[in-house]
């Protein structure tokens, strides 16, 4: 991964080492300000160093599993607002998407309860990622899967062939020592098998597992409740608003809603309105609320925002705002407005 994707893993990690005793390397002397989105390659190259010199393999998967260390983030509330392990992969895939990854999960077999998974380079790509950029990937999705409330959460590293060199773990539970799962993860990062996830798990609605995080900050879904909106625009709106991230076509609306798909676009043509608008008015109020308040780059809130890519959040900010992101943040950002004065920390 790359950009504000790749700055937050190393976020991650550096946040990860310190509550886990192990001293990461000093931050970089330079930052980039509000963007806060470009790692230098050889710091994430140090901090990776770090986690395999002072625990190998073993622990650069379990401190990958923190993603507790992100609440707050931009791209935490998104991912972490799916509800299973599916959308939360799909959630995945679209960050991947956003961010131009070289690199992708895709999904090779499902069933119920059940997913096997593949991080490999895109078509076109020569390289394929590192092994220890897999564990770290797979790592994220074990936590985050946690997280939602995922139980008996089960994971097979490992060609399916090769079940002589899998590695099984669940997690959640004591596992073998690090140095024994250091010894089993070695020889499927040498044959290339790092990459290669079997994920199986059951879910239970009435309770969430202890380690799970802490509940995010209540959204705010109020910000357009001051438009002269017909009450069903208003309600859309702030179901939007609770998960900007979420896919809220036609469709899900008119679920959401309990209407037909022709009588929700029926009812806000009536009023001037369709979907397409409060989606974009409440992700383009939203993104406006963190442009100001938050030092976060832009990409990492047009992607929370839940916009398609960088310039489709830029075309349809400035469309309905009147100026760019970057513009609007250099015009009305208070000048007290927190910036990172490093973005691994």
């Amino acid at each position: 991964m790359q950009d504000f994707a790749s700055a937050a893993m190393v976020r991650l990690l550096v946040r990860a080492m310190s509550a886990h005793g192990l001293p990461p390397p000093p931050p970089p002397p330079a930052a980039d300000g509000l963007a806060a989105s470009h790692v230098p390659l050889a710091y994430k190259r140090s901090v990776v160093q770090a986690v395999l010199q002072q625990g190998g393999l073993a622990t650069l998967l379990q401190l990958a599993q923190r993603v507790d260390l992100l609440a707050g983030d931009p791209v935490h509330r998104a991912l972490l607002g799916a509800t299973d392990v599916p959308e939360l992969l799909a959630r995945w895939q679209r960050l991947e998407r956003y961010v131009h990854s070289r690199h992708q999960v895709s999904i090779t077999a499902s069933a119920p309860g059940t997913v096997a998974l593949r991080h490999h380079a895109r078509p076109g790509v020569p390289e394929e990622p590192h092994p220890i950029e897999s564990l770290a990937v797979l790592g994220v999705m074990l936590g985050a899967s946690q997280a939602l409330g995922v139980h008996g959460l089960q994971v097979e590293i490992g060609a399916p062939a090769a079940t002589r060199q899998r590695v099984n773990l669940e997690i959640g539970t004591p596992a073998a020592t690090p140095a024994h799962l250091n010894a089993a993860l070695a020889p499927l990062a040498a044959q290339g098998q790092m990459g290669q996830w079997t994920l199986r798990w059951h879910t239970r609605a009435d309770e969430r597992p202890p380690h799970a995080i802490t509940p995010q900050p209540q959204p705010p879904t109020h910000l357009c409740d001051a438009l002269p909106w017909p009450p069903l625009a208003h309600r859309l709106a702030r179901h939007v608003l609770h998960d900007p991230a979420a896919q809220h076509t036609v469709d899900a609306l008119a679920r959401h809603t309990g209407l037909a798909r022709r009588s929700l676009q029926r009812a806000l043509t009536e009023g001037g309105l369709s979907c397409r608008h409060i989606v974009t008015e409440a992700r383009a109020r939203l993104a406006a609320q963190w442009l100001l308040e938050s030092p976060h780059g832009l990409a990492e809130i047009g992607f929370a925002c839940g916009f398609a890519d960088q310039p489709h959040f830029t075309r349809e900010f400035a469309r309905h705002v009147g100026l760019t992101p970057a513009r609007y943040r250099q015009a009305f950002a208070r000048a007290g407005t927190p910036t990172p004065d490093s973005p691994f920390i």
